[in-house]
């Protein structure tokens, strides 16, 4: 075969391949938490001050139990600076593949104490942090569906759980059809935070426990007890006890239950 057969067919392929990407990207248009970007992505640095700085940063790649401990950093103003988890508060990174910002906060790790980022998935009175050791949910169920995943609309007493669509929660119960007074968080947050067998939480700033699929029945009461308004949504939906719920319970429980 001659050189320009193989490049006519080589552009071929690339323009193939070119018109069949926007249909892939529809499909998926997130990427699972945690996930380290392999170039500069738009971001954030809170310093130990508290001031926080924009610009672009990527991870160093160093990690200590599975948790990055540095990034490399450039301020909108273009100085560059590789920060440290003993250094910075934490840092927020956009790839532009989720509709949200991640953000990362500097705790102990939780074998050696080491500081490293951590990756917080839900901030309220009840944290959750994502333990990057965890297995991955990906096991196939019948009818195509992954377990894991949400896929089943579930209207509860003060929310709506609308796959493909939103999580919607009325702060103000007494008051509905404001959406203003709601609030709402795109489902494939909700999605891809779910797919994890385990997870590192703290209540009301206490110290961090690791939540696991197998143990999720015991821990449920003692966390989600003191709510009268969960007790409202389980005597609706019994399956919101569930683990696959594990992250829509929480973010009701930190809107309606303060």
């Amino acid at each position: 075969m001659n050189v320009r057969v193989r490049l006519r067919r080589s552009l071929f392929l690339f323009m193939v391949l070119a018109g069949y990407m926007p249909s892939l990207q529809s499909q998926n248009t997130g990427m699972p938490a945690g996930m380290a970007p392999g170039m500069k992505v738009p971001g954030y640095v809170i310093l130990s001050s508290g001031d926080t700085i924009y610009g672009e940063l990527k991870w160093a790649l160093k990690y200590v139990e599975n948790n990055p401990v540095e990034i490399k950093f450039t301020a909108e103003n273009g100085v560059s600076k590789d920060f440290n988890a003993t250094e910075i508060k934490g840092f927020g990174q956009n790839t532009g593949l989720l509709p949200e910002t991640e953000h990362y906060v500097s705790l102990p790790s939780q074998k050696k104490g080491v500081l490293v980022f951590m990756n917080r998935l839900i901030d309220g009175k009840i944290t959750v942090y994502q333990n990057r050791s965890s297995a991955v949910i990906t096991a196939s169920k019948p009818g195509g569906k992954v377990e894991g995943e949400l896929r089943i609309r579930i209207d509860g007493v003060h929310f709506s759980w609308i796959p493909g669509d939103r999580l919607y929660i009325n702060l103000f119960p007494g008051i509905s059809g404001d959406v203003a007074l709601s609030f709402v968080k795109d489902y494939r947050i909700v999605e891809y935070n779910t797919h994890f067998t385990s997870y590192f939480v703290s209540k009301a700033g206490s110290p961090l426990v690791k939540v696991t699929k197998d143990e999720y029945d015991s821990f449920f009461s003692t966390w989600f007890g003191d709510c009268p308004a969960i007790e409202d949504e389980i005597s609706k939906n019994p399956d919101l006890k569930s683990f696959k719920n594990f992250m829509i319970i929480t973010e009701v429980y930190n809107k309606l239950c303060k």
